[in-house]
């Protein structure tokens, strides 16, 4: 949206008298879908609203919210990152409209007193002082229903300030698994794009798994087995470097991206990790219930030349299976006779 564009200007009061028309407070969801109608962007919302208001059929946020949802936001991608920057320059438009309503009123305001000044100069006073008081009535008019949008404006304004952060953390919300707290698949694609640009980084990759979690789930139940999940999800979490990015891969499967560590070391690492969570201890405060200990096997691989990152992890989930099948609890490395590393 054009900061400095007049039409969009004009669209964005005609959106507002619309719904003051109507009786409908100008939230920013509110002030989108009258804003798209308008301008006649929303071909489809538009066929609606029209014949709708042809009708004299009044809106109402019910009403409006039906079709903020169908038109406006029903694609996940436009919600997440279109929709963002629409609602940011809806905001410009906002913050724009009451700056200009009040130069606005102030530079009329300062004419008439102007004039009434001069007129109070003339003779035939009498007269005069009725066309000042007309002019001074007309400004206080002017000023009631400037003051009025400015009111509208404002509270849009900080509904709009309200909306704007909520579409910003969206994204990350996006990311991020709901049980642990930790990043998703999705959240990983994008650290390991930003870790690919440098191929001199040294990366390498854990990927491990909770030791017999079906029996865990099949024994105390699945409530029990997502505090086991979001236990272990914490430690991993207190295990690691600032840099290094703990992924909740799916189910009980963790993956631990570790910038800057060769693989030696982040064998060291998935084995400081490992026997932490061999040590681990669960009790229940409320009666002092104690879970089995639990265990977790680690398989270990570093980025290679030519590596995808499909390669990479399923170099490390090879690993992680060999940990399994040769008794778990354990860490195990990549096979060696593969092609080189970087480093």
């Amino acid at each position: 949206m054009s900061k400095n564009n007049p039409n969009e200007r004009e669209i964005a009061f005609k959106a507002i008298e619309l719904l003051e028309q109507h009786g409908v407070p100008p939230k920013p969801l509110n002030y989108a879908v009258a804003f798209e109608h308008i301008s006649g962007a929303q071909p489809e919302l538009s066929s609606f609203l029209h014949p709708h208001l042809q009708a004299g059929k009044p809106l109402d946020e019910i009403l409006l919210q039906d079709l903020y949802d169908k038109h406006i936001a029903s694609d996940q991608h436009k919600q997440f990152q279109g929709m963002r920057n629409d609602m940011q320059g809806l905001l410009q438009t906002l913050l724009m409209t009451i700056s200009e309503s009040q130069d606005h009123t102030a530079e009329y305001q300062r004419e008439l007193e102007t004039g009434v000044k001069q007129l109070g100069d003339k003779p035939d006073q009498e007269a005069l002082a009725r066309i000042a008081a007309n002019m001074i009535s007309a400004t206080v008019t002017t000023h009631k229903n400037t003051q009025k949008l400015q009111d509208h404006l404002a509270t849009a304004r900080q509904e709009a300030d309200q909306l704007r952060a909520e579409l910003e953390a969206q994204p990350r919300e996006a990311m991020i698994d709901p049980l642990t707290g930790l990043f998703n698949r999705r959240a990983m694609a994008e650290h390991l794009e930003q870790l690919w640009e440098n191929p001199d980084n040294t990366l390498s990759v854990l990927m491990l798994d909770i030791d017999h979690f079906k029996r865990v789930n099949d024994t105390y139940g699945h409530a029990i087995g997502d505090i086991v999940i979001r236990n272990v999800a914490d430690n991993l979490r207190k295990s690691v470097r600032g840099e290094d990015v703990v992924v909740r891969y799916g189910g009980e499967e963790f993956l631990v991206l570790l910038p800057n560590t060769p693989l030696k070391d982040a064998v060291t690492v998935a084995e400081s990790i490992r026997k932490r969570i061999e040590a681990l201890r669960l009790v229940r405060k409320s009666d002092n219930f104690s879970l089995d200990p639990f265990t977790i096997s680690l398989g270990v691989a570093q980025r290679r030349a030519g590596d995808e990152h499909d390669s990479l992890i399923e170099r490390a989930d090879k690993a992680l299976y060999s940990a399994k099948t040769s008794g778990r609890n354990r860490v195990m490395p990549e096979s060696e006779t593969d092609a080189p590393t970087l480093h």
